[in-house]
């Protein structure tokens, strides 16, 4: 049985004195997608840093194919993780393929053909492919938000952090990501942590859902056992209904 891409254990943090993580263990299997949710502030940000070493943990362990992440050098670490925060305000003045470019290894400056290849590949996938040589500057937050994961999406990584993808996005290349996403899990085996605020893409995504509260996990996961409307209003204090398509579960309203 292959490790792991992703193993936390015990997992605690905190800004100063306040405490945000407490005692997290969640795992993401190879070809595995799993979808972090909870309330504002409940630390899926903060949850997604410190597996991808932006942020030092306080105590506990994060093992990356059983390797601790805390003896990994940066270069290491990039060869293992492909990080896509929510989207920046710092924009620089290059092209969206260039940008894209930009995810692989080394970010050197000199791309062969079959590097260009790719990267149109990925645009053309994202619905960017029309916006190459636009500057990210003159381009909308989603479109800049999609570019982001095109260039995650470059390098195949064993682990994949996303941090609200579906930000900007309507509903149409909500679905294409959902479909792009869930095809690179499932054909190259990568392991996926995205954290969400929309539970009815959650659902739909992820093969396991960690529910976060209080820092602490409150259930963890398929999408039918952990979405129950007692666990949603734990989560958000409303009272909400919920169908079900198949296995998949939707929130229908919230009162």
């Amino acid at each position: 049985m292959s490790a792991p891409a992703l193993d936390i254990t015990g997992l605690h943090f905190g800004y100063g004195r306040k405490a945000v993580l407490l005692g997290i263990d969640l795992k993401v299997s190879a070809g595995e997608i799993v979808a972090l949710i909870g309330p504002n502030g409940s630390g899926k940000t903060t949850l997604l840093q410190c597996a991808g070493r932006l942020l030092k943990a306080d105590r506990g362990e994060i093992r990356l194919l059983s390797r601790p992440l805390s003896g990994l050098s940066r270069a290491r670490i990039a060869r293992y993780i492909a990080y896509v925060p929510q989207v920046s305000d710092t924009l620089y003045p290059m092209t969206v393929l260039e940008s894209v470019l930009l995810g692989l290894e080394g970010e050197r400056w000199r791309y062969r053909p079959a590097d260009v290849e790719r990267a149109v590949r990925q645009l053309a996938r994202l619905d960017l492919l029309h916006l190459a040589q636009s500057l990210l500057t003159e381009i909308s937050g989603g479109e800049r938000q999609k570019a982001a994961i095109a260039r995650a999406l470059m390098r195949e990584t064993p682990l994949l952090l996303l941090d609200e993808p579906t930000n900007h996005l309507d509903l149409r290349h909500q679905r294409d990501l959902i479909r792009i996403l869930q095809r690179r899990s499932r054909e190259m085996g990568q392991g996926i942590l995205v954290v969400l605020h929309d539970i009815n893409i959650a659902t739909q995504l992820a093969d396991r859902i960690a529910l976060l509260h209080g820092g602490r996990l409150l259930a963890e996961g398929p999408p039918a056992e952990v979405i129950t409307r007692d666990r949603i209003h734990t989560l958000y204090g409303v009272e909400t209904g919920i169908v079900r398509d198949g296995s998949i579960p939707y929130l229908t309203g919230f009162s």
